[in-house]
């Protein structure tokens, strides 16, 4: 049977826009649906309403119908991705590029003496003068025992007497690592042959391997009881969607993390040939923002959620209007590197940008003093940086996942957001299974899980993660800003904090689901989930007090 939901809205405050008389800040739910949602709702869930829709969205819709249609045009944003390459020739996204007004393009000359020759669209870091281009980097662990001499072509050396915590932690994560590849690389294996295996006892059935689960069902196996084994292993397969695609995806993946990622000997550096301790040494990298599309879709995918076209007809809408989106070129298949990701934040604080989003992280960073800086000057210089904290379901509180915006347990920005992914399930399941969490470190929580948005070509996909998350906080924050300039970052920080809908129910801890069940409110720091509806009508309360 269907199972359904309802809500309770409760401590009301007075609504501005003249539609609506009061808008929830706290929601009870007191039943649930469990099914997952139409195709039509869940390429656009994120822009749902909890009141209006039954679906925990940021209010989007509802922003744009009763606030944003009855208001003059805001100020134009430029929001930094810092990430991947971006196709900027998207269909949904190449009207939203940011255009550095003050260079000539491909003059080869730094005309706007900001350091960056030709710098049109942004900068890529991962790059040379001479155009090329960097795709894979080591994880920051192997780097960091290659560094220390304790990794070679021998294998993990470690000491007995071995004191050293991030040397210690760096090993565990790299044993963890050789063993998840291990067993991955058996399971592909393993699958690819059963697969082999099914084509040849079905081909009968399924002359051009096109495989379908009504068909299936169709293959009598008590008339044919040799058929028994391979049916059952492909109804599994159509289940759970395990196609000959996805397996020679996953056998690709695990390849670049044997060849790159866990490879001790891969020199992630060469093409770039930069000096990474040394911030002064900026003398590289070049402006092809793009990248490889055949390898990068990280940046796009991320681009497209912030600011794609809206009411083009064509793809998706942004959460933004006014924005431009200025391409940032940081992070490889692998871990980032500080150095880059420091001069990335500085180059979009000083050419503009007003909203920062990094969709990235990882549990090691070894300069990370570099990084701290950058994100100080951001907020010396009323920057929002909006930060996803991570896909490991852990505690954040207990690991550091960087970049980190204290130090020594101090905080040291007002304008860095945390933010982590939100399922579409009002139930046990709210917090997305594999969103990092944490009552200190974790700021807000935000649609997450399954979001249609732009990828590479022309091309528009369902993406999970707090990687999505981020950019939509990274949405609303621009159309505050562009709405009410005169608010300070670390003002438009609070606001989306406090105008954010409350859940009052029990949830499942993710990555815990054995463990006991606990407040929804206590995953992260403000308790609830970002809203631009009420973020609106904060920021205009609190302008016209400040008036």
């Amino acid at each position: 049977m269907k199972k359904i939901f309802f809500v309770l809205s409760l401590f009301s405050f007075s609504c501005i826009a003249q539609e609506m008389t009061n808008i929830s800040k706290n929601i009870v739910v007191i039943g649930y649906q469990e099914k997952r949602l139409p195709d039509t709702l869940m390429k656009v869930w994120q822009h749902k309403d909890i009141i209006v829709d039954n679906i925990p969205g940021v209010s989007s819709e509802k922003a744009y119908k009763h606030i944003l249609s009855n208001r003059k045009d805001g100020d134009t944003i430029i929001v930094a991705v810092i990430d991947s390459g971006v196709d900027i020739d998207h269909e949904d996204l190449k009207n939203q590029i940011w255009i550095n007004s003050k260079e000539i393009p491909n003059n080869g000359k730094d005309d706007d003496q900001n350091g960056y020759i030709d710098d049109i669209h942004g900068w890529n870091f991962l790059g040379n003068k001479e155009g090329e281009n960097n795709h894979y980097a080591r994880w920051e662990y192997v780097r960091i025992l290659k560094n220390k001499g304790i990794l070679d072509k021998s294998g993990l050396k470690i000491s007995s007497q071995e004191k050293d915590s991030i040397i210690l932690q760096a090993a565990k994560f790299y044993k963890e690592a050789k063993n998840v590849l291990k067993e991955d690389k058996s399971y592909v294996s393993e699958q690819k042959l059963e697969y082999k295996n099914i084509n040849e006892k079905l081909k009968d059935y399924f002359p051009n391997q096109e495989y379908s689960m009504e068909k299936l069902m169709t293959i009598d196996t008590i008339k044919h009881p040799h058929l028994k084994v391979p049916v059952k292993k492909l109804y599994d397969f159509l289940r759970y969607d395990l196609t000959q695609e996805w397996l020679d995806y996953y056998e690709k993946s695990n390849d670049i993390i044997e060849n790159y990622k866990l490879n001790h000997a891969y020199n992630d550096r060469k093409i770039v040939g930069d000096d990474v301790s040394d911030i002064n040494d900026k003398s590289y990298g070049n402006n092809d923002v793009k990248g490889d599309i055949k390898i990068e879709s990280h940046g796009t995918i991320v681009s497209g959620l912030i600011g794609a076209s809206r009411g083009n007809n064509i793809g998706i809408d942004g959460i933004a209007d006014k924005v431009k989106l200025m391409i940032l070129r940081t992070v490889p298949e692998g871990d980032e590197y500080d150095k880059d990701i420091a001069l990335a934040i500085r180059y979009a604080v000083d050419n503009g940008a007003k909203v920062i989003n990094m969709s990235f992280g990882k549990f090691f960073s070894p300069q990370k003093h570099l990084v701290t800086k950058a994100i100080e000057y951001a907020s010396k210089n009323d920057v929002l940086i909006v930060h996803a904290v991570g896909n490991d379901s852990e505690n954040i509180d207990q690991y550091n996942f960087y970049p980190l915006d204290y130090v020594n347990n101090t905080e040291i920005s007002k304008t860095f957001i945390n933010v982590a992914a939100l399922n579409y399930k009002l139930n046990r399941k709210l917090p997305a299974y594999y969103s990092n969490y944490g009552k200190t470190n974790v700021d807000v929580f935000a649609p997450g899980h399954d979001l249609y948005t732009t990828s590479v070509n022309n091309t528009y996909i369902l993406e999970r993660g707090t990687s999505v998350a981020a950019p939509v906080v990274s949405g609303v924050a621009a159309i505050i800003r562009s709405q009410y300039p005169e608010l300070k970052a670390a003002q438009v920080k609070k606001i989306l904090m406090d105008s954010g809908n409350s859940y009052t129910m029990q949830v499942t801890i993710p990555g815990k689901k054995k463990s006991p069940k606990v407040p929804f409110s206590e995953l992260s720091k403000s308790g609830k989930v970002v809203n631009l509806y009420n973020a609106l009508l904060m920021a205009e309360q609190i302008s016209k007090s400040k008036n």
